[in-house]
């Protein structure tokens, strides 16, 4: 009977097994991506496990596979793909690109999220797109691409600065500057980072955002995530791979002003000498005056005061002698950009090691700036509970500055102004008389701008070093507990060191900037989905501590006491010291130290219904030491709701429609960066006074304090709409906002009464009020196709609605561009109004009490220069200044705001086109209807200033007028004379020597103060970058272990369209020795990987 089971058991088990042996078989495939590309060292996993890695056809092979075998495909870039074997003995697998837009895991304070679940306004920029764009600078990169983010270039100089305002200013006094979070440490610009070593930035735009950030928040939250171990966290196990970024390009000088050559500058200064009795003092006895040449003023205009009586200015003309001062002071410049990175990573360790390199040669000659940077980055899981990280940056700049004066100063030179001797050497003085052959007339004494050049310096180096350390406990899913330290440290030096030469006194200073900052985080999360409910919450405890400290010695070589010949700032030691406070005299000698402290507790808390209901609310709390006890904490709460109304029932048959999402938002924010470090009193004196009989010194406080300040707080209101249509084909979002920033910092005077002085008070309020677009489009999309576009556009209306109880406050240091007016711009320009020019011909009179009391009939038709000389003196060919309040009477009264320093709106265009292996794209963007004072305007349309060079101008002349001669005879007449013989009615003033000296009273023209000339109002569109690459077939590369090569050629900044007659109209606002023209950059890349 046993044997009898035994042999039933075996022939039932033995069909078993011999199925067994059967259907485990060797299932191989292909790999490739929608382009029918191959993909190269794809792992496939069998049942959880590594099965099998793709070669470099994208074959891969499953030995001893399983009908019931899952087999999981994952590459990064890809969607995710798993399938059920089955029968079949070989599978061909198609990924699809990962780019869906609901799944993009967003930035956020403190954590990330899913962009569907966001219920704020936050914009992001992938790190690989604002690399391309070749810029030296991410915030360069990251203009246009974010709407509502206000992005400019500062100034004109290798390595500038950027300004960046997202919604509009919200403070009087403090910057209106973005908080900065790299990596999640705070720091105060982004300047220093390689775009090669960016992984994403995310913009946080409105209250419910950026409350999480409480008192720092006010202007915005710009978080930066730069590349790291983490995120290689997707691969189960990587080999080590090696990639390299980079580009070297050329700058060329373009869009130099159209400053006047020779022959236009010599009938301008004509002009400029000649006179007329029949005016004094810019008022005119005549509509239309006589103008005529003297014989001195020929002498002295001409040059003309020669051993043989014929005119330096002439002579040269004749001879095609003249300079272009410009093409002596630049160059073309260079730009490159080197980044290689190290990643890999093991089951629990992931790793990211780079270094960079980055240079710009300006296109002045000296200016340069070098960087260095090195990156490290390690996250690994300790054990099922435990896992910790770090993250390090480290950045070394070195900038060499060309000499401010001699770019202030070389565009000022004339093209007769001579810069060499006869025996190739420096003139001392180009345009003195000496340099000029004169006896005594000249056009000035300017040192050679090529002396201050070649000796005078300006270097600086800065290195910082940030990161942070975490380790973080997981002792559920749903619970983790993490410690972050983050600290910062920046050290700035700056030598300034100028030259004796050109008989200059010999001045030398150093500076050091000193800033250590820590930040400690203790953060909880919960996250946990009970059946359709998702709720997560966050918890926060932070302390940060910042020290700051900043030094200046400055010495000059006065007296007997002189600064070692070739030390320049190396060696202060020797030489006078300067005794005058830096701030007071911009180079002297003193020290400064300061300390802040700041302590925080945060709670945010997420939850949503069947991912179509969603809820976010934050509140955290700020104690910061700036502030009195009593003032020392401010709450900024916020709350946030979104509905996806395409996740309802009544919505799943409308196909078309992929995500329809509205958002509401809240929240209120804080701004910390005004009213100094501390709100502090010193002591003052000592005041000798009689006490008695006896003599008696007495000290008094040093200023007023107010122990009532509180925190400047915005409050925002936020409704959005998230879309995307035809699979996501066409998506984006529109936002609308209303921020009111209350309680606003303002260093008010006090009145005499009180001992005078000044103290910071909360006196005012100010709107902010906007609308942002964003539109994405995949226009086409086959096999051998792929073509998107971008655009974007935004609107921020800014009104002071409140300052100190008055309607208007005049700014005493800056009158034109800080003064505030309730009910306009915050940033509003206040000035005079130059309104044409006064001409021969007829106009309406207008309706004013000027003109009735000057006998005139309003609407009536008369000559311009008949109206203007009887009402207020002026001639014909002088400049009109707007009569604001129709008195008759031009005075402070009459000045106006011309507009806002702020454009209308700005948009950015862009779009990429791809063909098999080649790509092209562009970006363009664009600022609207923004009123500027140009420093460079006002310098070169400064009629008062007649030995320096000009803009070319198309200029008033009226008929009749002399507008050359050879000389002028003892007795008045002239020699070869030429006059205008009708009238030349052009855009400017007539210049002569009565405009010079006065213009239509002091109005127009004031010297060293403004010009009227100088306002402009700027519109521009910039094409920022064109790309064409090409990346080579994963066939061609795998020969030899590369996986991906690519090339491309880059240009960037080609195009500039406006009507702006400066530089360029990005950075017109900059001063003068900051100022400088617009570059087109000519680049060729490569990205490489193995």
């Amino acid at each position: 009977m046993h044997l009898q089971f035994r042999r039933a058991l075996t022939a039932s088990v033995l069909p078993m097994v011999c199925l067994t042996a059967f259907a485990q078989k060797t299932v191989t495939g292909t790999v490739k991506d929608a382009s029918g590309e191959p993909l190269i060292g794809v792992t496939v996993f069998v049942d959880g496990k590594p099965g099998s890695i793709t070669d470099i056809d994208g074959n891969f092979s499953i030995p001893n596979a399983s009908p019931s075998s899952k087999v999981k495909i994952s590459y990064i870039g890809y969607k995710e793909q798993t399938i059920t074997l089955g029968n079949s003995s070989t599978i061909n697998i198609v990924l699809q690109e990962d780019n869906a837009q609901l799944d993009e895991v967003v930035v956020v304070g403190y954590g990330t999220m899913k962009k569907s679940d966001l219920t704020g306004s936050v914009s992001s920029a992938d790190g690989a797109k604002l690399a391309a764009k070749g810029t030296t600078s991410a915030m360069e990169a990251l203009q246009g691409s974010v709407p509502g983010a206000q992005i400019t270039q500062a100034t004109g100089r290798a390595g500038s600065d950027f300004n960046i305002q997202i919604r509009g200013k919200s403070s009087i006094q403090g910057t209106s500057k973005p908080i900065y979070v790299v990596d999640g440490v705070i720091c105060e610009d982004i300047g220093f980072l390689n775009t090669q070593d960016i992984e994403r930035m995310d913009i946080l735009k409105d209250a419910s955002s950026t409350a999480i950030f409480g008192s720092r928040a006010t202007a915005g939250v710009v978080i930066v995530t730069t590349k790291s171990g983490s995120s290689l966290a997707g691969k189960s196990e990587e080999k080590v791979s090696i990639s390299y970024d980079g580009y070297y390009g050329v700058s060329k000088i373009a869009r130099m002003p159209d400053y006047m050559n020779a022959d236009q500058f010599y009938k301008w200064r004509f002009s400029q000498f000649l006179s007329s009795g029949q005016v004094a003092n810019g008022i005119a006895t005549v509509a239309q005056p006589t103008w005529k040449m003297t014989q001195q003023d020929f002498l002295q205009g001409m040059l003309a005061d020669t051993e043989d009586g014929t005119s330096v200015l002439k002579n040269m003309l004749n001879n095609g002698e003249g300079y272009n001062w410009p093409d002596l002071v630049t160059q073309d410049g260079q730009k490159q950009n080197h980044f290689l990175a190290v990643n890999g990573s093991s089951k629990n360790t992931h790793y990211h090691f780079g270094v960079g390199y980055n240079r710009e040669e300006g296109v002045y000659k000296n200016d340069l700036q070098n960087r260095y940077n090195m990156k490290g980055s390690v996250d690994s899981k300790i054990n099922k509970y435990l896992s910790a990280g770090f993250t390090l940056n480290l950045a070394y700049t070195e900038n060499q500055l060309a000499s401010d004066d001699a770019v202030k100063d070389a565009f000022r030179q004339v093209p007769f102004a001579r810069p060499y001797a006869s025996d190739g050497s420096f003139n001392v003085k180009p345009g003195n008389f000496e340099s000029m052959g004169t006896k005594a007339n000249q056009f000035t004494d300017t040192v050679n701008p090529l002396i201050y050049l070649r000796d005078d310096s300006k270097e600086s180096n800065t290195f910082r070093v940030l990161g942070n350390i975490y380790v973080q406990l997981k002792p559920v899913e749903w619970l983790s507990f993490k410690t972050t330290f983050s600290p910062n440290y920046v050290n700035s030096r700056t030598g300034v060191y100028t030259a004796s030469s050109g008989s200059r006194t010999e001045t030398a200073s150093h500076e050091e900037y000193t800033r250590k900052d820590w930040t400690w985080d203790n953060q909880i999360d919960f996250n946990k989905t009970f059946g359709d409910h998702s709720l997560s919450a966050m918890g926060l405890f932070s302390m940060t501590s910042s020290d700051r400290m900043y030094s200046q010695v400055g010495r000059t070589s006065a007296d007997a006491t002189s600064i070692m010949t070739g030390t320049k700032w190396y060696n202060m030691y020797t030489g006078t010291i300067f005794e005058k406070d830096p701030k007071d005299s911009g180079i002297g000698t003193g020290t400064a130290y300061w300390e802040e402290t700041m302590m925080s507790y945060a709670l945010r808390l997420n939850y949503s219904y069947k991912g179509k209901y969603m809820f976010t609310g934050t509140v955290r709390t700020d104690g910061s030491s700036k502030f009195l006890k009593d003032s020392r904490w401010g709450w900024f709460p916020s709350a946030a709701l979104a509905w996806r109304i395409s996740e309802e029932d009544f919505m799943k048959n409308i196909s078309w429609i992929d995500n329809l999402k509205l958002r509401l938002s809240y929240g209120v924010t804080g701004n910390n960066t005004v009213c100094g470090h501390y709100n502090s009193v010193g002591v003052s004196g000592p005041n000798i006074y009689a006490f008695g009989s006896v003599v008696a010194n007495g000290y008094y406080p040093s200023g007023v304090i107010n122990a009532d300040l509180k925190w400047e707080k915005s409050y925002e209101t936020n409704f959005g709409i998230d879309y995307g249509f035809l699979n996501n084909r066409i998506n984006g979002s529109i936002d609308l906002y209303s921020k009111t920033s209350k309680d606003l910092l303002y260093l008010r005077d006090l009145p005499l009464v009180s001992g005078g002085g000044s103290l910071w008070d909360n006196v005012g309020e100010v709107q902010n009020r906007g609308i942002e677009f964003a539109l994405n489009t995949v226009n086409i999309q086959t096999k051998d196709w792929y073509w998107t576009t971008s655009f974007n556009f935004a609107r921020n209306i800014n009104k002071v609605k409140k300052i100190n109880g008055e309607n208007k406050i005049i700014d005493s240091d800056n009158p034109i561009t800080s003064s505030l007016f309730v009910g306009s711009p915050m940033n509003s320009l206040y000035l005079y109004k130059w309104d044409g020019v006064v001409s021969d011909k007829n106009i309406t009179v207008p309706n004013n009490d000027a003109a009735v009391n000057a006998g005139f009939t309003p609407g009536d038709q008369v000559r311009s220069c008949d109206y203007y000389h009887k009402v207020y003196g002026w001639s014909e060919g002088m400049p009109i200044i707007k009569d604001n309040d129709g008195n008759g009477v031009i005075n402070a009264d009459d000045k106006m705001i011309l507009g806002c320093q702020d454009p209308s709106w700005t948009g950015n265009i862009s779009s990429t086109l791809q063909y098999k292996d080649w790509d092209f794209s562009f970006s363009i963007y664009t600022k609207q209807n923004f009123t500027v004072y140009s420093n460079t305007l006002a310098d070169t349309y400064d009629y008062a200033y007649r030995g320096w060079n000009k803009i070319a101008m198309d200029y008033y002349i009226p008929a009749g007028t002399l507008i050359d001669c050879d000389g002028v005879n003892a007795d008045g007449t002239y020699i070869n004379p030429v006059y205008q013989e009708s009238t030349h009615y052009g855009s400017f003033p007539f210049t002569n020597s009565s405009i010079t000296n006065n213009g239509a009273g002091s109005a127009s023209y004031e010297k060293n103060v403004y010009n009227a000339l100088a306002v402009d109002k700027i519109s521009y569109w910039k094409v920022k970058n064109i790309t064409l690459g090409y990346t080579f077939p994963k066939k061609l590369l795998s020969s030899w272990g590369c996986q991906y090569l690519r090339l491309y050629v880059n240009i960037t900044n080609p195009f500039v369209f406006t009507k702006y007659k400066g530089f360029d109209p990005e950075w017109a606002d900059a001063a003068k020795k900051n100022d400088g023209p617009s570059t087109v950059t000519y680049q060729i890349g490569a990205s490489i990987k193995f």
